[in-house]
């Protein structure tokens, strides 16, 4: 069985031999490591998730309170993968792309769609800017922000239908970016405990949308925060978040940001999330906004500007000044090279806070 660059598309119904010579191949890979280490944590993942156990240990990223360890039933992950599969018509044999981290949730559950829908799963490494390099007519793939950044920056961009993008929030120059593509991109918004995404919203195209929209089986509702409480068919509970959304109707909702990101200046809530993107349609450069100690409000707000050419603060301050009230222009400005990100790419805020003191 040829595998050193695709997973065989695979059904889990009772096709025993298919499904033996699968976790034989991986277990000889994993003994024989002659495969880089990313790649045998992913047989590694699919010997783990064809095992008896009923769940798989995963790491939270923090959505719905501190970061943990939590046992992830493999019947809701069963159940999500199928959710992605209906809702984008994904059938046996069609070309899909694994480019994210097997330690998280999105990178697992792209594994649980090819094996459930019989997906040829294409391996890239993770990384920046993954290479598609010998890998066309793609079905469909998974990224975050700043993968799909890198690829339309750099003219890389592959032969593909569908993209969902996750992890991190699309900017607004991303987003003007993705409309010259062919591609169907949608981002997600979803976690580890829901097993990837819940909800959907399509951000190129004629049809592109404003607002997430749930998916099917999904309830979603607002707790005493405006914080978002999801209930599903395959959770055994109701999850609440440190997520705080806008609903325009039952099943749609606007992200606003993360409860514990609020900045409380001097009484005034500001939400970092919607005035980072905000600042950045204006500025056209990635923004980051923070909360700081100050005796006299309690918190400052501080805006960090990713750039690598010198910039006057002052002049900032004036494209700034005519769009907002004074109270929600920043205290000070930083300019840094590069922003700190985490493993899923995402702004490191506590290392970027750390940078600029």
């Amino acid at each position: 069985m040829k595998m050193n660059s695709e997973i065989k598309g695979l059904t889990l119904d009772k096709r025993y031999f298919e499904l033996a010579e699968l976790i034989r191949f991986c277990e000889v890979q994993i003994q024989a490591r002659k495969d880089p280490e990313w790649k045998l944590d992913v047989f590694r993942f699919i010997l783990d998730f064809l095992s008896d156990s009923d769940s798989i240990l995963q790491r939270t990223s923090g959505t719905t309170g501190a970061p943990k360890n939590i046992e992830l039933p493999k019947s809701a992950m069963l159940t999500s993968a199928q959710n992605t599969i209906d809702f984008f018509h994904l059938k046996k044999d069609d070309v899909a792309v694994l480019c994210l981290p097997i330690q998280y949730i999105a990178g697992k559950m792209m594994v649980v769609r090819a094996l459930l829908a019989g997906l040829k799963l294409h391996l890239i490494e993770p990384g920046g800017t993954p290479d598609f390099a010998g890998i066309s007519n793609i079905n469909f793939c998974a990224m975050v922000p700043m993968q799909a950044t890198h690829l339309l920056e750099k003219k890389k961009w592959p032969k593909l239908k569908t993209l969902i993008l996750g992890g991190a929030e699309t900017g607004n120059e991303l987003l003007q970016q993705l409309q010259t593509v062919d591609t169907e991109v949608y981002e997600t918004y979803g976690m580890a405990e829901t097993s990837s995404h819940v909800a959907l919203k399509k951000i190129n195209g004629k049809d592109r949308e404003q607002h997430f929209t749930a998916l099917q089986g999904v309830k979603l509702s607002s707790d005493e925060r405006d914080c978002m409480v999801i209930e599903t068919s395959y959770l055994p509970e109701k999850l609440i978040t440190n997520d705080r959304v806008e609903f325009i109707a039952p099943n749609q909702f606007k992200w606003l940001g993360r409860f514990d990101n609020v900045i409380n200046s001097g009484g005034l809530k500001i939400q970092p999330e919607t005035l980072e993107k905000q600042f950045q349609e204006i500025l056209e450069m990635p923004c980051a906004v923070i909360g700081v100690p100050d005796e006299l409000l309690g918190q400052k707000m501080i805006l960090a500007v990713e750039s690598s050419f010198a910039k006057d603060s002052n002049q900032i301050l004036k494209q700034l000044a005519p769009h907002f009230d004074k109270k929600m222009l920043p205290k000070q400005i930083y300019f840094v090279n590069e922003f700190p990100r985490n493993e899923s790419f995402k702004v490191d805020r506590k290392a970027l806070l750390k940078l600029i003191s």
